[in-house]
């Protein structure tokens, strides 16, 4: 199962799909794939991404959003991703946002990192964002991160949404539920994220380990956040200069700040 979430990033989205397309092929083509996009309500023109996804998978699940729901009302989305999942029981699930990035293998070295860490059973999420900035100690939650012994990636018990990998108990853990975010979260910090990434991380605490791909698997900085903008101005969580292109890119001037989930 493909979880993507979008919005008022119609060029962005179509990207992203083609990008991915690259990486199930490069992973394997004949590989079956069931394909979940959920786009908040906007104006954009989404045509072509629509032909994208469809080349993906004639079968996908597109959901369009009939109220625009933000960052206040984003555990919504979130929401109907679990409801799908709960009918699809998908062995495993990648979700990716539309203003990510990657290459051709992301799911190759995903897929590496991902049965490198299967001796631990209490693996239960592989985050693929990382920056040099992320917090040694722990955002949302208190842990000192570890670093995992020959391989990428690293122990946080942490993770946010720009793009990550969970299985089946994942969601049985969460027991396909979120918990509605209040909107006094904002009352007094209106520049807090939606309030998703630190529901399931701190949710997850102690039940389940969350791992970290060091350096990262997905790029993120390119586009102005559509969601947090003032946020971003403090924290950019832009980690173009920690990601490894396997062929060299011009590094673009930043355009805005990109949103924290």
């Amino acid at each position: 199962m493909i979880v993507v979430t979008t919005y008022e990033r119609p060029g962005s989205a179509s990207r992203l799909l083609r990008q991915l397309t690259a990486a199930l092929h490069a992973s394997s083509p004949a590989q079956s794939v069931a394909l979940l996009v959920l786009r908040d309500a906007c104006a954009g023109d989404y045509s072509l991404a629509r032909a994208e996804a469809r080349a993906i998978d004639p079968r996908h699940v597109w959901l369009d959003a009939r109220q625009r729901f933000g960052k206040m009302e984003f555990w919504r989305i979130h929401q109907t991703a679990l409801d799908v999942a709960r009918v699809w029981r998908p062995r495993r699930a990648l979700y990716l946002q539309d203003d990510v990035e990657f290459e051709p293998d992301l799911l190759l070295r995903a897929d590496r990192i991902w049965q490198a860490i299967e001796r631990d059973p209490q693996r239960r999420v592989l985050y693929l964002f990382s920056s040099s900035d992320d917090e040694p100690n722990g955002r949302w939650v208190s842990y000192r991160r570890r670093d995992v012994l020959a391989e990428p990636c690293r122990l946080t018990n942490w993770f946010d949404l720009q793009g990550f990998m969970v299985d089946r108990q994942f969601f049985e853990l969460l027991d396909y539920r979120m918990v509605p975010v209040h909107p006094n979260r904002w009352k007094r910090r209106p520049m807090q994220s939606s309030g998703v990434g630190r529901q399931w991380s701190r949710r997850l605490f102690g039940r389940a380990h969350v791992y970290q791909a060091w350096p990262p698997l997905v790029v993120h900085g390119t586009e102005p956040s559509t969601m947090n903008p003032e946020a971003r101005e403090r924290r950019s969580l832009d980690n173009r200069d920690d990601f490894n292109w396997t062929v060299p890119r011009p590094r673009p001037e930043r355009s805005g700040d990109t949103l924290s989930a």
